[in-house]
């Protein structure tokens, strides 16, 4: 079996394209799967952060407390 991916940006058109799809000889079945949000630019670079070591050590939880308020 082969399968065809199309995106759709407006969900409002699902419930068409789909019955449209089922038009077509040969198709076997229809099923929606949504995509996973991708990470903004401010996540990314916290996980490029973290994964080379600059992180902010902190000896205690008040310690961490402190360097948090200021931000």
């Amino acid at each position: 079996m082969t399968q065809l991916i199309v995106s759709i940006e407006d969900a409002s058109v699902l419930a068409d394209i789909k019955k449209a799809i089922r038009l077509l000889r040969g198709v076997a079945s229809v099923k929606v799967c949504k995509s996973e949000a991708r990470p903004n630019k401010a996540t990314i670079q916290a996980i490029e952060d973290a994964a080379n070591g600059r992180t902010i050590k902190c000896g205690d939880f008040n310690g961490y407390l402190k360097l948090v308020e200021n931000v």
